[in-house]
């Protein structure tokens, strides 16, 4: 966690994620996703890929963070 004085109303955390800035360039950037997204903290990707896909949600409408040497369709290998 960083403490930083967000001057706003609500509940707002701001930490930091090991890769998220290659998520944030090539996913949330690229697909004019808002300017957040839903971290999890317990290992609970299986079920909820399950419940979006129950949702009626296209799995390729499903973005995650790619570990290191995994690429993103549109990251170039080579930077």
């Amino acid at each position: 966690m960083i403490p930083v004085a967000t001057r706003s109303f609500g509940s707002i955390g701001i930490f930091g994620i090991k890769n998220m800035s290659r998520f944030y360039r090539h996913v949330l950037i690229e697909k004019h996703y808002p300017h957040h997204c839903a971290v999890m903290f317990d290992h609970a990707g299986k079920y909820l890929w399950e419940v979006l896909k129950y949702m009626g949600i296209p799995v390729e409408e499903i973005d995650y963070n790619f570990p290191k040497g995994d690429y993103y369709p549109t990251e170039n290998p080579f930077a």
